[in-house]
């Protein structure tokens, strides 16, 4: 897991950073709100990173739960958090983890908003995007890995392989 969540912290990083560049380097000061602005691009990157990097760890996981380099989690193992409340199928966890990158970028607005900060200069959004997004994609990773050693399709038939090869 933390080879997963590092490398696509770094991955979600860099990839915003660039395109933050290649959308925002004209600008001087990028404005809080608006059509090119802090919050139109930190809204879409966080709900596509939710999204994107939440599908690609829950399908990442469930190889490694079927090629037995991870063991899965049953529910008397774990402690019962929200994190085991997302949906089962790869596309609804995925969704909702989209809304908590909404959710997350839209706090950060709300701090932005409460320091009376009606802009950053480009190099202070150009920190911002890139402190949100390693965050964001490290988070969000976490949380889909987390859920998913826990998903009980899976972990069915790798317990039941795994009793049958051990108690046999």
């Amino acid at each position: 897991m933390l080879k997963l969540g590092g490398t696509v912290a770094l991955l979600n990083m860099l990839l915003n950073a660039g395109i933050a560049w290649l959308v925002l380097h004209s600008l001087e000061t990028v404005p809080l709100w608006g059509p090119a602005s802090i919050a139109s691009f930190m809204l879409c990157s966080g709900g596509l990173a939710g999204f994107i990097f939440g599908y690609i760890a829950t399908r990442a996981t469930w190889f490694a739960l079927r090629s037995s380099q991870a063991l899965p989690l049953h529910w008397h193992l774990k402690s019962q958090t929200l994190i085991d409340r997302l949906p089962g199928g790869t596309f609804n966890r995925s969704f909702i983890l989209g809304l908590c990158g909404i959710l997350f970028t839209y706090l950060t607005l709300l701090l932005l908003e409460v320091q009376d900060r009606p802009g950053l200069l480009l190099h202070e959004f150009m920190v911002l995007i890139c402190i949100q997004a390693a965050l964001a994609g490290a988070g969000v990773t976490a949380m889909a890995f987390y859920r998913a050693l826990g998903d009980r399709k899976i972990a069915k038939t790798k317990m039941a392989a795994f009793q049958k090869s051990n108690f046999s």
